[in-house]
């Protein structure tokens, strides 16, 4: 999800309309008192095209409901970056240096989505499923973590990490409440009948 496409949810009023929010959702909308991604107007972050950063998995949810769709599971993220081959990166079994936005590329930053054509996944042509930002899935981490039982499930690597972390099968886990400069999220078109 682009800095474009989340500021129309914001000029929708958003984060003002409940009916978008899950109730835990509301619950931290109304101790945060927030109404824009914690970073929203820091320019290293927040370019028209850059993928949308400092947004807690309640965002995340909120956005994807409002757009009338959700947060993609574990299982479905999974199987989009592996595709039907069970490829150990979207484009292949192979690392390949400088073809995607993680550590490695050293660019210290997010960068615009389908900026690295060559890390798309093989068979399904998605941008940005390996670096760039970790990624909110719907599903919470198991096993459990003492630290935060209500963990939910990062995809995809960052900007930020190395290239085990951009991995198909890599996961990682926050806290649902977490907004860092790493995460961003995709939304999972929700065909109606």
């Amino acid at each position: 999800m682009t800095n474009q496409q989340f500021a129309v949810f914001i000029a929708a009023g958003g984060y003002g309309d409940r009916q978008w929010w899950s109730n835990e959702g509301r619950a931290w909308l109304e101790e945060e008192k927030t109404a824009e991604p914690s970073c929203w107007h820091d320019r290293r972050w927040n370019t028209p095209n850059q993928p949308v950063v400092g947004v807690s998995f309640w965002e995340a949810e909120a956005f994807c409901a409002w757009a009338g769709g959700r947060l993609p599971t574990e299982e479905e993220w999974e199987a989009a970056a592996r595709g039907p081959k069970g490829l150990v990166y979207p484009w292949g079994d192979a690392w390949q240096d400088g073809i995607c936005n993680t550590f490695e590329a050293r660019l210290g930053v997010t960068s615009p989505v389908g900026l690295f054509p060559r890390s798309r996944q093989a068979d399904g042509a998605i941008d940005d499923l390996a670096g760039n930002v970790f990624e909110w899935c719907a599903s919470p981490y198991y096993p459990k973590s003492k630290d935060s039982p209500d963990a939910r499930v990062l995809r995809g690597g960052s900007w930020f990490d190395d290239r085990d972390g951009a991995r198909s099968a890599y996961r990682f886990w926050f806290d649902p409440n977490t907004r860092l400069i790493t995460i961003g999220f995709r939304v999972v078109c929700v065909a109606h009948r």
